[in-house]
């Protein structure tokens, strides 16, 4: 039986501020694919796989504790560090057949975010707002199987952020989503231990073409318009990726790519229509 209590604590500091306090417990089972004793070989790619039954559940302790400052007459800016303390992670490494749960990793973040709608603007102006959020994140992971480091956890971004014009104004309202997330590992790939825990050379180290897999840092453009036409009938334009961001990987350095894919941008035109009270 797992016990996931949660507590959360507010505390009230000068007018229109607090800070708020957070724990609580998670859990992550395994997949049922991973869990059965299956064992599976690919001779044209050399590759074998096998289940492991004896897996156990990811255990999460989260840390949190956030500053609020409200703004007027509307608006919020925020500011927040977490702590995870995670235990039996379950990751998997193309190098060797995993046998079992592996030993714990910890995580730290740091955020702060920021919303604002600039009414105090005069005329046409007092209809544009912004929205804003920044997060840098470092974490670690202990004794990957095959190898002396402590890489970062898969798919953690250093560095994220968001960036969100608006305009509300009136019949319209109008949204420009501009996102980013630094490149991150996708998949553990590197080793310098051989099975029988004697160095092994790997040519370019880290950083070279046996290196971990990456994902390709991304920063996507997406906007949206909606014009109310009557009452509840609203005209709507939407665009994705404006920019034709690249999606793929690459392994151990951007000059070692995988994959690279583009998919071009996207373009939604349509009605919609809410049953509302309005006059």
């Amino acid at each position: 039986m797992d016990v996931l209590p949660s507590v959360q604590l507010r505390f009230g500091l000068a007018q229109d501020s607090a800070i708020r306090v957070a724990f609580s417990r998670g859990i992550a089972r395994p997949n049922f694919s991973d869990l059965p004793p299956t064992f599976g070989v690919d001779t044209s790619n050399q590759k074998t796989s096998i289940g492991n039954p004896d897996l156990k559940p990811t255990h999460a302790n989260n840390y949190d504790i956030l500053f609020e400052q409200y703004l007027k007459p509307l608006g919020v800016i925020q500011g927040g560090f977490f702590y995870k303390q995670i235990s039996d992670p379950i990751y998997s490494v193309d190098s060797i057949v995993a046998s079992g749960p592996y030993s714990g990793f910890t995580q730290t973040q740091t955020c702060e975010a920021y919303q604002q709608h600039l009414t105090f603007l005069p005329g046409l102006l007092s209809g544009t707002g912004i929205a804003a959020n920044y997060s840098y994140t470092n974490s670690k992971v202990d004794s990957v199987p095959l190898r002396t480091d402590s890489p970062p956890l898969q798919r953690q971004a250093p560095n994220s952020w968001n960036i969100s014009p608006t305009y509300d104004r009136g019949r319209l309202l109008a949204r420009l989503g501009i996102s980013h997330n630094d490149a991150n590992i996708f998949q553990y790939n590197y080793f310098n231990l051989n099975p029988d825990g004697s160095p092994a050379a790997v040519a370019l180290g880290i950083k070279g073409p046996r290196g971990d897999v990456y994902l390709y840092a991304h920063t996507q453009v997406d906007a949206q318009c909606s014009f109310r036409v009557y009452h509840g009938l609203q005209f709507i334009v939407a665009s994705l990726n404006l920019t034709n961001e690249v999606f793929g990987f690459y392994q151990g350095s951007p000059r070692f790519p995988i994959q690279r894919e583009y998919y071009k941008p996207s373009y939604e035109f349509g009605l919609r229509y809410t049953h509302t009270n309005e006059k």
